[in-house]
């Protein structure tokens, strides 16, 4: 074994209490078979598309690897530095339970239902699918990029129902998704009135 195959496996266990419990048994296996960059990228994937925190020596590791190890075909490392800015570090880091990601799910969803009628009926098709999926932050970007667009009115407490979804996901992890990564420019430009 290596010393980046020992330094990932390492560092996996690190993460384990903060990673799905399901895909943990074969992130072991893609070590232990020295698939040490496809790990990494899962590893890297799973960080950011969880919102996922971890400490300063943990990030420091990761930075470590994505230096050492051969990017191949894997997106998040050959992004190294868009991958490293999407990831927080904390002292503490918070973990992203279940329960976290039950809430985002019936929140985004709940939301798109009370906007269902105002919806183009193609659109509100793929927003389903999107929430069905767990895609909640493409579901919450194009929600946003429809409701801007197209100004469809809104009501004061939807608008805050839509700030509180951009709220849930930080610039950094996103920022490919414009109306989420620019929240600010995005809720001042909703149409909210009192009778939508």
């Amino acid at each position: 074994m290596d010393t980046a195959q020992q330094a990932t496996l390492g560092l996996l266990e690190q993460l384990s209490d903060r990673l799905p419990q399901r895909r943990l048994a074969p992130y072991r296996a893609l070590g232990e078979a020295g698939e040490t960059a496809q790990l990494l990228n899962e590893m890297c994937k799973m960080l950011v598309a969880r919102h996922t925190e971890v400490t300063p020596a943990e990030k420091e590791a990761l930075t470590r690897l994505l230096d050492t190890v051969p990017t191949g075909d894997y997106d998040y490392l050959r992004n190294r530095d868009k991958t490293l800015a999407a990831i927080e570090v904390a002292d503490q880091p918070r973990v992203v339970t279940r329960e976290d990601l039950r809430k985002l799910s019936a929140d985004s969803h709940t939301l798109l239902e009370r906007l269902a009628d105002r919806l183009p009926p193609d659109r509100l098709e793929e927003y389903r699918t999107l929430s069905h999926v767990g895609e909640w932050s493409m579901l919450v970007d194009l929600l946003s990029a429809s409701l801007v667009t197209r100004q469809i009115p809104v009501s004061p407490s939807e608008r805050d129902a839509l700030a509180a979804l951009l709220n849930w996901f930080r610039p950094a992890a996103v920022a490919d998704l414009a109306y989420i990564r620019d929240r600010e420019n995005t809720l001042a430009s909703l149409n909210v009135t009192d009778q939508p």
